[in-house]
């Protein structure tokens, strides 16, 4: 038999929603955020809801960040002038798949231009957009790893 009266869990869960804009985050909570940024990217790419105040919401807010979407259009822009020139083995970043970064450079430049507009962008696609980055045995980096293409349109569609 149902009962009418909410549950203990459920009373909390409105407490916090109810008080969410007078939580800040605590200087933990953005450290943790800092710390485990590859798994707060894992967590939004899955479609988690962040609470307010926690690691995950600052993760999440600052995904969407100005600072954070010029940092990762200059990433791409490097992924690019790395694409087009010939590798010296001076170059301290790991060397990406140069034929595979040449065939996707229309949607490269699709995701370089959305990131410079001023319109928003959504947090899923910016997590996506790092793993992609950050995964050395990625598509981006490794043949057999998977399809950049399908990679990059992933990423296009979720911004």
């Amino acid at each position: 038999m149902l009962s009418p009266h909410p549950t203990w869990p459920e009373v909390l869960y409105s407490e916090v929603r109810a008080h969410a804009s007078h939580l800040q985050p605590s200087w933990p909570e953005r450290l943790r955020a800092r710390l485990f940024a590859t798994r707060y990217d894992q967590q939004v790419d899955e479609g988690l809801t962040p609470l307010p105040g926690t690691a995950l919401a600052v993760h999440h807010a600052r995904l969407t960040a100005p600072k954070e979407r010029a940092d990762l259009s200059h990433a791409l822009r490097l992924v690019m002038s790395d694409a087009e020139g010939t590798w010296n083995g001076m170059n301290p970043r790991i060397p990406v798949r140069i034929s595979a970064v040449r065939q996707v450079a229309d949607v490269v430049d699709a995701v370089v231009q959305r990131l410079d507009q001023p319109l928003p962008v959504r947090a899923r696609g910016m997590a996506r957009l790092r793993i992609l980055l950050a995964d050395g045995r990625g598509p981006l980096y490794r043949s057999g790893a998977g399809s950049l293409n399908a990679a990059m349109r992933g990423v296009l569609a979720a911004l």
